[in-house]
């Protein structure tokens, strides 16, 4: 292996680089897991979320750097900066509407005499995310898009070379088949998370119903169709999210990658980030309605 330039990238190649690499990878993976399960045992939020969100982060200035770079010389236009800022403004907009969307299914619990207290008869809803796979769908659809390519490299038939290249990134193949795939999974992720008959099962057990549905089976349906109708949309969206990018970069030559799932991952972060702040604010600030003497123990 050799550099463009014709010198070796690797100077002394062979099993010691091999298992140096290996261990290399190995020891900082382990390191950067003991690390976010630190930041998640004492600091706020997921710590290897937070972690992925600051290497994404990260990239911005040069991205913007890149941008004021091309427009100084000439190569992009003040408008088209002033037109991509707006559209990304709007879409990051977008994606935290559509992240914090909810389908709310009003339950109403029938009242429940035990001993000689009343339980029950209070309204509420069941929340159904639009986006409940969040960013699993466009991670399993471009492992596995990335399959044949790979085995493409190995074998050299040559329509296993044809399909390698029609599987190119930014192709209309390529694209289509990777909304395929979002959206099976998005329905597949769903499926497997979320169980519409527990969901009524446990509904009937303690006395709730939907209104106009009777409880059991039909619960069981209704929560179904409610679910796969707005799953579909959630989908879309998903793929809409995905394919930007390809449409930034090959249709206005934008200099940075915009969108896909680097973009799901950092709106996703923040939202749970500043969710979990929120909460922390709130415990605090009730303890303060507490008397003299009936603070929370083990807090400092």
């Amino acid at each position: 292996m050799s550099a463009p330039g014709g010198a070796p990238v690797v100077a002394y190649p062979g099993w010691g680089f091999r298992l140096m690499t290996v261990l290399t990878l190995t020891a900082g993976t382990a390191f950067i897991m003991w690390l976010g399960e630190q930041i998640t045992e004492r600091g706020i939020g997921n710590g290897i979320s937070l972690i992925i969100f600051a290497g994404i982060v990260a990239r911005m200035p040069s991205a913007i750097g890149n941008t004021f770079r091309l427009m100084k010389t000439g190569e992009m236009g003040a408008f088209l900066v002033l037109v991509m800022g707006v559209s990304m403004v709007v879409v990051v907009g977008i994606i935290i509407f559509m992240e914090r969307g909810q389908r709310r299914i009003p339950v109403q619990y029938a009242k429940r005499i035990v001993g000689r207290k009343m339980y029950g008869g209070q309204s509420t809803h069941l929340p159904l995310k639009i986006n409940t796979a969040g960013v699993i769908p466009p991670i399993f659809a471009s492992s596995i898009i990335m399959f044949p390519a790979t085995i493409a490299n190995f074998i050299k038939v040559p329509w296993m070379q044809s399909i390698a290249q029609a599987m190119t990134p930014g192709g209309v193949v390529y694209n289509l088949v990777y909304v395929g795939f979002i959206i099976f999974f998005c329905y597949f992720y769903t499926a497997v998370t979320f169980n519409p008959v527990d969901v009524a099962d446990n509904m009937k057990k303690y006395g709730g119903y939907i209104p106009g549905i009777r409880p059991g089976k039909r619960t069981a349906d209704y929560i179904d169709k409610v679910l796969t109708r707005i799953t579909f949309g959630g989908a879309l969206y998903v793929s809409a999210v995905c394919v930007l990018p390809t449409i930034l970069i090959a249709r206005f030559n934008v200099p940075f990658y915009f969108g896909g799932t680097a973009l799901l991952i950092v709106v996703g972060v923040a939202i749970d980030t500043i969710s979990q702040m929120e909460s922390h604010m709130l415990a605090r600030h009730y303890e303060g309605f507490m008397k003299k003497g009936g603070a929370i123990k083990g807090r400092r």
